[in-house]
């Protein structure tokens, strides 16, 4: 699975490369916020930290927003702006509990963890450890939950937190590779000037996991005397595999030409 999540990545990218940079250029407002934040740092502390608010808050309105478009991508369609204005209408609670906890996870790495450590006291110490875990687990349980927003739009924010959360403790070896591809593709990002992949590329990716983990349980649900060592991953995948296709490399360049 996890070698074909890197190539069906991949050729998803490629296949909506223009789209993806366009879309990535919404995320330079909460770096110039960020940025700004940084320059009124000295002389005005409570400004400083209304744009950091800001800049979080924006982040996860406008990629609940690109999420709506992605979520297309990674079903080999095309949804349009439609899909971006669609997803604030019907799903405006997940952004704002992903604000909200996005926010308490850069709270406790910034300050409640340094703080705790610098007591020096072995109760602090192993308050900051599982401060350290818990603020992890959710950490990687938000790489899920925009995804799994569109995949079950039926839920509640908190409902699809919890579903994300399972997920994580259910796929512990998946996640930890999509979290290592994330930070991966975050210094890729930082490298191309945030245009490749960018945020919206990293989400992509996130969507096509949780595309391939919802069939791993869609299985499981029309078999339920069967277990997950009972899935045939090379038949599951059939369908995926003759979406992608076969590619090469003069395909990708001159696709008119295939």
């Amino acid at each position: 699975m996890v070698g074909f999540l890197i190539k069906k990545g991949f050729f998803d990218i490629w296949d909506n490369l223009i789209s993806l940079v366009v879309l990535n250029l919404g995320y330079l407002v909460p770096i110039v916020l960020v940025f700004l934040a940084t320059l009124f740092s000295e002389s005005s502390f409570g400004l400083s930290v209304g744009l950091c608010i800001l800049a979080i808050l924006f982040f996860s309105l406008y990629g609940l927003c690109t999420n709506g478009i992605i979520f297309g991508y990674s079903q080999n369609k095309k949804l349009g702006f439609n899909a971006f204005k669609k997803a604030l209408k019907n799903h405006s609670g997940h952004a704002f509990m992903h604000f909200g906890l996005l926010f308490v996870i850069i709270l406790i790495y910034t300050f409640a963890i340094p703080f705790y450590l610098s007591i020096g006291s072995i109760a602090t110490f192993i308050l900051a450890i599982v401060m350290f875990w818990v603020a992890f687990i959710l950490l990687l349980a938000l790489i899920y939950f925009f995804p799994l927003c569109f995949y079950i739009p039926g839920d509640s924010p908190l409902k699809t937190l919890k579903k994300a959360v399972v997920l994580v403790s259910d796929n512990i070896g998946v996640s930890l590779f999509l979290f290592l591809r994330t930070i991966v593709d975050v210094v890729l990002t930082l490298l191309t000037a945030t245009m490749i992949p960018g945020f919206s590329g990293i989400s992509l990716s996130a969507m096509d996991t949780v595309r391939l983990l919802m069939k791993k349980y869609d299985f499981l649900d029309q078999n339920p005397n069967l277990t997950k060592k009972d899935i045939n991953w090379e038949d599951l995948l059939f369908e995926e595999r003759e979406l992608v296709g076969k590619r090469t490399l003069r395909g990708m360049i001159f696709p008119w030409k295939e």
